[in-house]
């Protein structure tokens, strides 16, 4: 199996970056991640500071052999092993600069051990991991979007259900998707309201890539792992990327499982599940999803 290093790293999305390998469909590979922030932490002793980072989540760029504009990736995730050391950080600005922080912080921070499948977050706690790739995507076919931002390439979408044993669905754009990877975090809470985190870190992710037609109203990523199908929406404010993702969502039934539209809408009104998972980022992100026991028992995508 080929471990593609972490040694070219790209800040952006883009039609004009290099990649680093080229890789089959059907090919498992490995992936060494950079740190959000840049290659600064060493050690548990390490602390972050604004001028150390050089970032936006440096990406790795992996191009996918045959795929062609118009088509679309499917990326599957078989296992995400994150570094030994992580770190969690604020800066002024945030989700909520006057809201919960009435008077200024400046920065805070803190660096965790990571071991034996647990955040060290002091000496009394430990969390388990729950690792995730932050930054998955694909070139866009025009625009150059800096790595702070997702949507319809994918990108920076902070969702906690791009792990193992998860298949998430990008638009190829350009010859070869150039496939973007990037922003392990070990775990991460709903909105990221950190900012920097969850727990970030480096991280080595075990993928395979398959090459699929795109569905005809696929507008924005979808993902599927064993227990749902989960569509994506990026906007501000957020109750835009809310709709979004249950547009998203309503086309996959229908066109894919043959629901009335009248009908999905009406399920779910039951069934649906929903959140946003980061709220910190230039737009936010929201997921809707619906659990696959309630859908005609087919393959998600095809």
């Amino acid at each position: 199996m080929r471990t593609i290093g972490r040694d070219v790293t790209y800040r952006y999305h883009s039609r004009f970056n290099q990649p680093a390998a080229t890789v089959k469909p059907g090919e498992i590979f490995k992936v060494q991640t950079e740190l959000c922030s840049g290659p600064w932490l060493r050690s548990v002793e390490d602390r972050y500071r604004p001028e150390l980072n050089a970032g936006p989540n440096p990406a790795v760029v992996v191009a996918v052999e045959g795929a062609k504009p118009g088509e679309c990736l499917a990326v599957h995730i078989h296992d995400i092993v994150p570094d030994e050391v992580g770190y969690t950080a604020n800066s002024p600005g945030g989700a909520f600069p006057d809201w919960i922080r009435h008077v200024g912080w400046g920065v805070i921070t803190k660096t965790v051990r990571i071991r034996q499948g647990f955040v060290e977050w002091d000496e009394s706690l430990k969390l388990p991991i729950a690792p995730m790739i932050g930054v998955l995507g694909t070139a866009p076919a025009v625009e150059i979007f800096s790595n702070s931002w997702p949507g319809r390439h994918g990108g920076n979408m902070d969702i906690q259900e791009v792990r193992p044993g998860a298949t998430v669905y990008l638009p190829v754009e350009v010859p070869g998707a150039l496939l973007h990877i990037g922003d392990v975090h070990a775990i991460m809470g709903d909105g990221e309201i950190c900012g920097a985190g969850g727990i970030e870190c480096r991280g080595e992710v075990t993928l395979s890539v398959d090459i699929l037609p795109r569905p005809a109203r696929m507008r924005w990523p979808r993902i599927v792992d064993a227990t749902h199908i989960i569509a994506v929406g990026c906007a501000r404010p957020a109750e835009d990327a809310f709709r979004l993702a249950v547009e998203e969502l309503l086309y996959w039934m229908v066109d894919r499982y043959g629901f009335e539209l009248t009908e999905a809408f009406m399920l779910l009104g039951q069934v649906l599940e929903a959140r946003v998972t980061q709220f910190v980022d230039p737009l936010y992100t929201y997921v809707a999803k619906v659990r696959r026991d309630y859908l005609p028992a087919l393959e998600p995508m095809e």
